[in-house]
């Protein structure tokens, strides 16, 4: 493993990189342009052009590829588009993404003119401290190197420290390196959120800031010394105060996140268990339900480590393991409760009212209604079955009979201005089209094929699609004709599938 001196380097150097005041320096430097740019070019002076870009308010992109510190020689679309968005806003004429001569005056103008801003005095301040520190840190690995040669070594060094053991010490000082590490994240993530504030707003932010660093530099140096318990205290309040200004900023924290996604997990938790011991008490099939409710504490166990211990991205991942793992448990618990039961009840007396409503209205505009007014009065005998079952307190069948008079009341509305035998008439000529279809496609794949091109893919899209169309055939005999026309649509998107594949 590399030494942790060696990592925290890393991040300090990415620290300078998206930090505005050294982002805005950059973007001073005069870019030499020669040429009209445009989508397809390539050079220095299309990543100088990018810095630039990214100095000002229209920036190539936030994160990634093109973003501050990512910039590429690749002229591509992301580009184009910020160099539009800079051309309207500095009113350039003929404004069409190219960054032409009218352009490159206009940004000769403003730089000349001291318009890229070389960051103000807090952020300055903030570049100065980490130019700083890192030399610091140089400077103790530089002697930790030196004492490792003396003694015959030719490890990797890390920080050593008369009369301390690293070995003892291995976990405060991983506690501690992962704290710095999300410290060194939050404050990064502070930067940028303060960009989008007003001037007194995003000053105020980082100025305090700056006193954040000054304690996590305190905190590094701690470590450096080899106190790795102090450094890992001291990098929990370096993170703590972090958080803070990264929600004062305007960012939802991960460590906010990480709580909220706990809290709903532990509560899913305690009603998946409550539903869990009411169907064991009444001798309900339970299936799989305690092991995976199992799996889900011990997931959710570690999820609260990680939590405690800094780690929230992973504390986040598996209390939403956890969470799936708890629903399945819930699908395996064969048992309707009594809150279940009232709901279902009362939804389908709703969804009765509302149909009821719909039909007569339709029968008043002189649609046929007729075949919609039986499946009501079905749908009615369904709901006074479900509230007879609610009065006997059995509240499985409450919820049976509820659910299909849901069923019969959304047919009744998809019955409305029809009857039995307009929808076979329907159905059957789109079935007859369909099959037309179909053969127009399987002779296209002939032909195809003839001709050597490479057509697996197209013909198992056209299996698929007489597969649909052979079960059409067979609900069209049973008179289920809405399950026909869902068939009839599905293998016509099959055969558009393989025809695309053509």
């Amino acid at each position: 493993m590399k030494a942790a001196g060696f990592k925290f380097i890393s991040l300090l150097a990415a620290l300078v990189m998206l930090t505005p005041a050294f982002a805005s320096a950059q973007s001073a430097t005069d870019c030499d342009f020669a040429r009209t740019l445009s989508q397809g070019d390539t050079g220095e002076d299309v990543k100088c052009l990018q810095v630039y870009l990214n100095s000002t308010a229209h920036k190539i992109a936030t994160t990634g590829v093109g973003s501050p510190g990512n910039e590429t020689t690749s002229y591509g679309s992301l580009t184009e588009a910020a160099v539009l968005a800079w051309q309207l806003a500095n009113n350039i004429a003929g404004a069409n993404g190219n960054f032409g001569p009218a352009s490159q005056a206009k940004y000769a103008e403003l730089t000349a003119s001291g318009a890229v801003s070389t960051g103000d005095a807090h952020r300055d301040s903030l570049l100065s401290m980490v130019d700083q520190l890192q030399a610091q840190l140089d400077s103790q690995l530089a002697a930790a190197g030196q004492q490792a040669l003396g003694a015959g070594s030719v490890t990797t060094p890390t920080p050593q420290v008369a009369g301390v053991s690293t070995n003892a010490d291995d976990e405060d000082k991983e506690d501690a390196e992962r704290r710095i590490t999300s410290s060194m994240d939050m404050i990064l993530d502070t930067f940028e959120e303060a960009e989008n504030l007003d001037d007194d707003e995003s000053d105020e932010i980082n100025e305090d800031l700056r006193d954040v660093l000054e304690a996590l530099f305190e905190a590094i140096e701690v470590y450096f010394d080899g106190d790795f318990d102090d450094a890992k205290d001291e990098a929990e309040d370096v993170l703590d105060d972090a958080t803070d200004l990264y929600e004062d900023a305007g960012g939802e924290s991960e460590e906010s996140e990480a709580e909220d996604v706990l809290d709903d997990v532990r509560d899913l938790l305690e009603d998946v268990e409550d539903l869990f011991d009411e169907a064991e008490d009444e001798g309900e099939d339970v299936g799989d339900a305690e092991d995976l409710i199992d799996e889900a504490k011990d997931l959710l166990d570690s999820a609260e480590d990680e939590f405690d211990d800094g780690v929230y991205r992973q504390a986040i991942s598996d209390a939403l393991d956890a969470e799936e793992l708890l629903e399945d448990a819930q699908d395996e618990i064969d048992i309707a409760t009594e809150k279940d039961a009232n709901t279902a009840v009362e939804n389908a007396i709703d969804a009765y009212d509302d149909a009821k409503d719909e039909v007569e209205e339709a029968e008043d505009d002189g649609e046929n209604v007729e075949d919609s007014q039986d499946l009501l009065d079905d749908a009615e005998r369904e709901i006074k079955r479900a509230e007879a079952a609610l009065d006997d307190e059995d509240w499985k069948d409450a919820v049976e009979f509820a659910e299909e008079a849901e069923d019969l009341i959304e047919d009744a509305l998809d019955d409305i201005g029809s009857s039995s035998d307009d929808d076979e008439e329907e159905a059957e000529e789109a079935l007859d089209d369909a099959w037309d279809e179909y053969r127009d496609v399987k002779d296209e794949i002939e032909e195809a094929e003839d001709d050597g091109d490479d057509v697996d893919d197209a013909e198992d899209y056209l299996d698929e699609a007489k597969d649909l169309l052979d079960e059409a055939e067979d609900e069209l005999d049973d008179e289920d004709y809405d399950e026909v026309m869902d068939l009839v649509e599905d293998a016509l998107d099959a055969l558009d599938d393989a025809e695309d594949e053509l």
